[in-house]
This record gives structure tokens, sequence and C-alpha cells, in this order.
């Protein structure tokens, strides 16, 4: 937890100073040896949300995993879980568009595909920066949702799968490596 909470507040701090203007208000140099622009600032932020990440992890493992659930423990699952959600429905898509409308500035007005006339009979078909934004966003969407949803399903299967290998391995034990049936002898 400490890792995710280091690397959150230094993602954080080096996301900031690399926002800041170069110049004061009278036109002074302030920080010169930091690096600005959009670039630095996403990889702060990415510093940031990865160390989030693992800070939530490192709370999961030592909160919740393996232990007996309490209304407390469940109140923080339930914490961390809704907290999760907001990162990825919520923070990311939000970020992805602030980046390529406002910085990237993906508008209807940018082509990203021209698709010659010739191939469609004489149609003229484009596909703007704008379209392909909203594309790349609904597609994060989805495979976020059956993302969540598969590892949902998995979580609350963990406890048949775990006792299928149990039993696997049970089973494998009691037979020698020549396939013969292991007997305990007493001495």
């Amino acid at each position: 937890m400490a890792i995710g909470l280091g690397l959150a507040i230094l993602g954080a701090l080096w996301a900031h100073f690399a926002e800041l203007s170069e110049f004061d208000e009278v036109g002074r140099e302030i920080y010169p040896a930091i690096p600005r622009g959009w670039q630095w600032v996403l990889l702060g932020q990415l510093v940031s949300l990865g160390g989030v990440l693992v800070l939530m992890a490192g709370m999961a493992l030592a909160f919740l995993y393996e232990k007996k659930m309490t209304w407390a423990r469940s109140a923080i699952g339930a914490l961390l879980f809704t907290s999760l959600m907001i990162i990825l429905f919520g923070v990311i898509p939000n970020q992805w568009l602030t980046y390529t409308q406002a910085v990237w500035e993906w508008t209807d007005q940018k082509l990203w595909i021209q698709i010659p006339p010739e191939l469609l009979g004489g149609n003229e078909v484009n596909i703007s920066a704008a379209a392909l934004k909203d594309i790349i966003s609904g597609t994060y969407v989805l495979i976020a949702t059956g993302a969540v949803a598969a590892a949902m399903i998995a979580w609350q299967r963990r406890d048949e799968l775990q006792a299928a290998r149990d039993k696997k391995r049970a089973e494998k034990k009691s037979v020698s490596s020549y396939g013969r049936p292991l007997q305990k002898v007493e001495r």
C-alpha cells in the first residue's frame, strides 16, 4: 500500500508541475528544469493512476483477501469496488475525451480516413478524427464492461475452482507414478 501511495503522490506532483506555465505573470521563467508538455503530464497521470491501482490492490489484499467477511470488511470492499468503477468508467474516459478534444484537437474538421470516391461508385466517404475518438471511447467502455463482468464471475466462482483443484491434487497424490494406488503403512 505504501508503494502505491508513494507512486500516486509522485505521479500527481509530476503531472501538476509539468502542467504549469513556463513563465509567471511578470514574464520570469519558473522551474526551468521541469519538462513541460502534454506528454509529460500524461506520463505523470499514468504513474499516479498506476499508484492508485497498486494502493487499492494492497488494501484488498490486506483487508479482504481470504479473510472472514464482516460488515466492516464488506463496506471496505464496496468502497474499493465503487472507487475502481469510478476510475474505469468516469476518470479514464473523461481524460481520454479531454486529450482528444482539447489537446490533440480531434474535431469533425480533421479527417482521419478519406476513401476515394472511385472505390464507392462516386460517393465520398470520410471518417473524421472525432468519429475515431468516439469509436475508441465506445470500444473501451464495451471492453471494460466485459472485463469487469468476467472478473466478477471468476471472483464468484473462485471457491468452486479451488475445491476442484484441491480434489485433483488429492486424487493425484493417492496414485503412484506407476498408476498403482498408494497405501499408508503403519510402523
